[in-house]
């Protein structure tokens, strides 16, 4: 597993202290106007500290790409995503996993949604993934749907991301879009939203490793790049 924490900027704080006239060996300051600290003046009382905001807690479900197989660990597209948006982000993605296939690590995609339980993310990005080619469609619709609704059932809350699948530098098997409508139609039910990619490094093996599959480091944040415009259009439209 990955994780990534946001940078958190320096905070400057600015006090201006106006200072009045000494009376009776008391020190006031003078205008109201002018906040007082560490003081118990009626006339000024000292604002209370605005809360910063909560950071927002992100998990990742998906395979190789999502894990960034072939290049750096901080460049894996959930991670560079979560950065951008300023959340932390865990990555529990495996390479070979599916809903309907385990991983390197003999886990599959509801094995990845009970590490998520228990993280209990504000935030849950579920990539479809080439993985399940093989797989009968009935199949994954049925292995998609429990392990969305068991996700659901435990975070009711979480807002859920789901994102299609992507192939390589050739054209993708007709069964590719069919994984990602798959998919898509289990993360709609579930109340989520879906980011669709298309294809993007197909005729483009310069933005892939050698293996014409896992996308290099520029790659990485081509996907990133459009997961992040489409959380910030779907903000936007709210």
């Amino acid at each position: 597993m990955r994780s990534r924490r946001p940078r958190s900027p320096l905070l400057a704080a600015f006090l201006a202290l106006a200072i009045g006239t000494v009376l009776s060996a008391c020190t006031a300051f003078g205008g109201a106007s002018s906040p007082t600290v560490g003081s118990h003046s009626t006339t000024a009382p000292s604002p209370s500290a605005t809360a910063s905001p909560r950071t927002v807690t992100a998990a990742a479900i998906g395979d190789s790409i999502a894990i960034g197989y072939g290049v750096p660990a901080s460049d894996a597209w959930p991670l560079l995503a979560a950065d951008r948006l300023g959340w932390t982000l865990n990555d529990f993605a495996e390479s070979g996993a599916g809903f309907t296939v385990p991983g390197l690590n003999t886990h599959t995609f509801d094995d990845q949604v009970s590490a998520v339980i228990r993280l209990h993310p504000d935030v849950v990005i579920v990539g479809a993934t080439r993985n399940d080619v093989s797989a009968a469609t009935p199949a994954l619709d049925r292995a998609a749907r429990a392990a969305l609704h068991r996700l659901r059932d435990a975070l009711p809350h979480a807002r859920i991301i789901g994102v299609s699948a992507l192939w390589g530098s050739d054209p993708a098997p007709a069964q590719v879009p069919v994984i990602s409508r798959t998919v898509r139609e289990a993360v709609l039910d579930v109340g989520g939203s879906w980011v669709e990619l298309g294809q993007p490094f197909e005729g483009h093996p310069g933005l892939l490793i050698s293996d014409q599959v896992h996308p290099t480091v520029e790659g990485q944040r081509l996907i990133a790049g459009a997961v992040v415009r489409a959380i910030d259009a779907e903000r936007s439209d709210h």
